[in-house]
């Protein structure tokens, strides 16, 4: 349905307006207005009209002045103005368009001619608004489109640093475990900085191949990068399988970190350690086939706090662990060679297993090099082979019998205890040291406030 437009109607005489209202009423709607004040009023209503209809002789103010003031105001400018008037000189007319006016009628007028006249530049007016609005629709739409387009290119390029992002972060996870990351880089790899820390409990394993300088002397610089490379891929499996994360490889050496409640982190721990140890004997039997030389490791483990966190400045950076636990780890994995023990843990990660949950025995009190307490350490045997497991779990109660009469300095009691454990194992190194130790007190004797520790002057 096509719009009805706005007639405003401004003239002083009522016969005037009574009859262009009969002659318009129609096709339009009508606005009056009895004077030049009133129609300016008017015009800046809330409804405002599309086309004025001005007498010129009205008193106050005439219709040139209406018309002026009209054109010169900017909100009322483009409303059109028809003079309809009795003043017939054709200056007058003249000056009626010189003002701005559409059109000039004069009195007495012709109601068709009013009415094709008001008619046609009514439709114009009406077309022009109508074209106007859908300008406005239009520059409407075209900037909305324009953002639409803006955004959905802003959107891909943050799906493209998002996916770019991604990519490095799973890149970067190779080198720095997404567990570390999740403590060095909450807010994203972007803000990295030096010095970011953590203070955390953590249970951290060093486990290391033994003889490895003397079984690469033989070997050419690949065969030991594919060697080391075949090695830490079949340990990786049963680290992950425990939540266990690798915090670095050190040469042959890997340094493992586990976290969660102390006793969940323990407990993954050894589990992990004793995996590692029936991966490694298959491992093992791999190389066996390919006339290959076996491998052996050590495992420490020990839990406690470290400040995890990165080294470096802002050009180079390293994500570590930094704490005693960590050296502690890395003292007890030495030790394994000493006592000829696969994986050796501190009492502090023993005391956190189920009972009886593993095969184990305490091994020692030692003090570790660079510390001055002793510390109370315990093997894990569940991953020996099969004849040697059963045997230490044979020597089991002399085991124990001999190391709580060393502890009482009964000397030579513990030394036959232990000389039992050898006649059903005489490989155990582990029961031969604590025979030789008795030996060596029964010709001289600790001091009287010995607290039955020993020093380790080796890491």
């Amino acid at each position: 349905m096509k719009p009805r437009g706005r007639v405003l109607i401004v003239d002083d005489e009522r016969f005037n307006i009574t009859l262009l209202v009969s002659l318009l009423r129609d096709s339009c709607d009508i606005l009056v207005a009895k004077s030049g004040e009133q129609a300016l009023r008017a015009v800046h209503s809330a409804t405002p009209p599309d086309l004025i209809l001005l007498d010129i002789v009205m008193p106050e103010m005439d219709g040139y002045e209406v018309c002026r003031q009209l054109k010169a105001d900017a909100t009322t400018s483009s409303i059109p103005v028809i003079f309809i008037t009795a003043m017939h000189d054709s200056k007058d007319e003249v000056k009626g368009f010189d003002l701005g006016a559409v059109d000039y009628i004069t009195k007495p007028i012709s109601p068709a001619i009013v009415r094709a006249r008001v008619q046609t530049h009514l439709e114009n007016v009406l077309a022009h608004n109508e074209i106007h609005s859908l300008n406005g629709e239009l520059t409407q739409a075209l900037a909305e489109q324009k953002k639409a387009y803006a955004d959905l290119h802003q959107a891909r390029i943050e799906l493209a640093e998002t996916q770019a992002m991604a990519l490095m972060t799973r890149a970067f996870e190779k080198f720095v475990p997404k567990q570390f990351l999740a403590r060095i880089a909450p807010t994203g790899l972007e803000n990295i900085r030096p010095g970011t820390v953590e203070l955390s409990v953590i249970t951290i394993m060093f486990s290391d191949i033994r003889s490895f300088t003397k079984l690469s002397e033989s070997m050419s610089p690949e065969d030991v990068f594919a060697l080391l490379n075949s090695y830490l891929e079949n340990m990786q499996g049963p680290i992950e399988e425990q939540h266990g994360f690798i915090d670095k490889f050190i040469g042959d050496a890997i340094m493992v970190l586990f976290d969660g409640s102390d006793q969940e982190q323990a407990t993954h721990a050894v589990l992990a350690a004793v995996g590692m140890q029936e991966r490694l004997a298959v491992f093992n039997r791999e190389r066996r086939q390919r006339q290959q030389e076996v491998i052996r490791t050590g495992t420490g483990l020990h839990i406690g706090p470290v400040m995890l966190g990165t080294l470096g400045n802002a050009n180079r950076m390293d994500s570590t662990v930094i704490g005693d636990a960590a050296n502690v780890a890395a003292r007890l994995e030495g030790l394994t060679k000493f006592y000829g023990c696969s994986v050796i843990v501190s009492d502090d990660v023993f005391r956190l297993l189920e009972s009886e949950r593993f095969l184990s025995r305490p091994l020692d009190r030692v003090v570790v090099k660079g510390r001055q307490r002793a510390l109370l350490i315990h093997e894990i045997f569940d991953a020996d082979p099969e004849p040697q497991r059963h045997r230490k779990q044979a020597l089991l109660p002399s085991y124990r019998l001999g190391l709580e009469l060393f502890q009482e300095r009964q000397w030579r009691e513990s030394q036959q205890a232990f000389l039992e454990c050898l006649r059903i194992a005489e490989d155990d190194t582990v029961a031969r040291i604590h025979m030789e130790r008795c030996a060596a007190f029964l010709e001289r004797p600790p001091a009287a406030d010995w607290d039955g520790s020993f020093e380790m002057q080796t890491k």
